[in-house]
């Protein structure tokens, strides 16, 4: 029995494993800032929402070269350190409640910039900006007009919705900011064969837009006032008694 006891102690001394206990300690495990990497991190915290790469998801595309060229590293950098207040976009920063370091910040940014800003159109220089933009408040009636004359043949007559969305339903307009309406007017969407606002798709005329020139600022403008002055209080169903009475608004019929 002494030599029983003696071997157990022995044996027991000489071992620091149990069950259960891990060997080596996992410290990586769940950790989110030991995430390094563009590729990684933009997996882990944006592709769900701008697609695997940057593209195809259901908030902005941020695969392109024209977009890429109308914003500055700093902006990119608050935008997904604070978020958008009043949209579905959060504050990712560690300082906001998020999980993502200034470090890892800079990577998605850096990342972005070298793999996504090749070859903006010679126009870039030219567009409307879509960033710290001098606001103006706009016209609905030439707003509505304009649209009409350049967005109706995807997205419906006053904004209804045909082949394409529309840009006037209230939920969508709940969820959507100024600055990405204005950048989807100025950018468009390459993704889906939204032209911007010279009437380019990916480089080539888009066939909706044949015949019509460029988009000025102030029709920039414009039409962003008419699509946001179809906001309500209470976005979808149940609509407010009182209904909206705005140019082209079928949203409650």
């Amino acid at each position: 029995m002494n030599r029983l006891l003696m071997l157990t102690l022995v044996i027991a001394a000489g071992c620091d494993w149990m069950p259960g206990r891990p060997t080596v300690p996992e410290v990586t495990r769940g950790n989110p800032a030991t995430v390094h990497g563009f590729a990684p991190l933009w997996a882990t915290n944006c592709q769900g929402c701008h697609g695997e790469e940057g593209l195809w998801g259901p908030a902005r595309p941020l695969n392109d070269p024209l977009y890429q060229s109308l914003v500055t590293d700093e902006w990119l950098r608050t935008t997904i350190s604070d978020g958008i207040d009043g949209t579905l976009m959060p504050p990712h920063s560690v300082d906001n409640g998020g999980w993502m370091t200034p470090e890892q910040i800079d990577s998605v940014v850096s990342g972005m910039r070298t793999h996504w800003t090749d070859n903006p159109p010679a126009y870039a220089a030219q567009s409307p900006a879509i960033i710290n933009w001098k606001k103006s408040p706009g016209n609905t009636d030439r707003g509505l007009a304009v649209f009409n004359t350049y967005c109706s043949p995807c997205h419906g007559e006053n904004g209804v919705g045909a082949m394409a969305g529309s840009p006037i339903d209230t939920s969508f307009l709940a969820l959507a900011s100024d600055q990405m309406i204005r950048a989807t007017i100025v950018c468009g969407r390459p993704d889906v064969g939204m032209p911007d606002w010279q009437g380019n798709f990916n480089g080539k005329p888009a066939p909706e837009r044949d015949g019509l020139a460029p988009l000025t600022e102030r029709q920039v403008a414009d039409v962003l006032a008419w699509i946001t002055s179809h906001r309500v209080e209470f976005p979808g169903q149940p609509y407010p008694a009182s209904g909206n009475n705005g140019p082209g608004y079928r949203g409650g019929n």
